[in-house]
C-alpha cells in the first residue's frame, strides 16, 4: 500500500447504485473505456485501476445521486467527446475552467448519478487561490444537486 506524508489511506473505492445491473455495467464500461474485471456476485460489478489505487464499483441497487466524483485526465476536450459520444450520458454540463487552476466538467448517469473529469491547469508549484465563495464555483450539476434537483 502507498501512502504518503499527506495521508494514511492507499486507495479509493467509489461506488454507486443503478436499477439494472446490466445496463449500469453497460453505461459505465462505455463512460470509463473498458469492462469491469472483477464481478464477485451477480448484482455488483467493479473496476480496478481505473486511476492508479481507485476501483469504482457498481451496484444494483435504488440509486443515491451525490456530488459528482471526478476522474483527472490530461485532454478534458477530448475525454469529454469520448464520454458523450460512447455512452450517451443522460447530462453534461459544459467544461467551466478556473483559469490557471483547473478545469472541470460533469455528467449524469441514466439514473441520476454524477461524475466528472477534471484537469490540471497549474504546472508545478502551488495552485492559485480563488475568491468568492464555494457556491460561486459550482458547475451547473452540482448547483442542482444542492439544490434537490437532478436534471432531467
Amino acid at each position: 500500500m502507498m501512502t504518503s506524508e499527506l495521508t494514511r489511506f492507499g486507495g479509493l473505492t467509489v461506488q454507486v447504485y443503478v436499477p439494472d445491473i446490466h445496463a449500469g455495467v453497460e453505461f459505465y464500461s462505455r463512460a470509463l473505456g473498458r469492462a469491469p474485471n472483477f464481478a464477485p456476485t451477480p448484482d455488483f460489478q467493479e473496476w480496478d485501476h481505473i486511476a492508479p489505487n481507485v476501483t469504482f464499483q457498481v451496484a444494483e441497487g435504488a440509486p443515491r445521486p451525490t456530488y459528482p466524483v471526478r476522474l483527472r485526465v490530461t485532454d478534458i476536450e477530448g475525454e469529454r467527446d469520448r464520454i458523450l459520444r460512447d455512452a450517451s450520458p443522460s447530462y453534461a454540463t459544459a467544461i467551466k475552467r478556473f483559469e490557471g487552476l483547473v478545469a472541470v466538467c460533469d455528467f449524469l448517469d441514466p439514473w441520476g448519478n454524477a461524475f466528472g473529469l477534471y484537469q490540471v491547469l497549474f504546472a508545478g508549484g502551488e495552485p492559485p487561490r480563488l475568491t468568492g465563495s464555494n457556491r460561486e464555483h459550482m458547475t451547473e450539476v452540482e448547483k442542482r444537486i444542492a439544490g434537490a434537483v437532478v436534471p432531467e
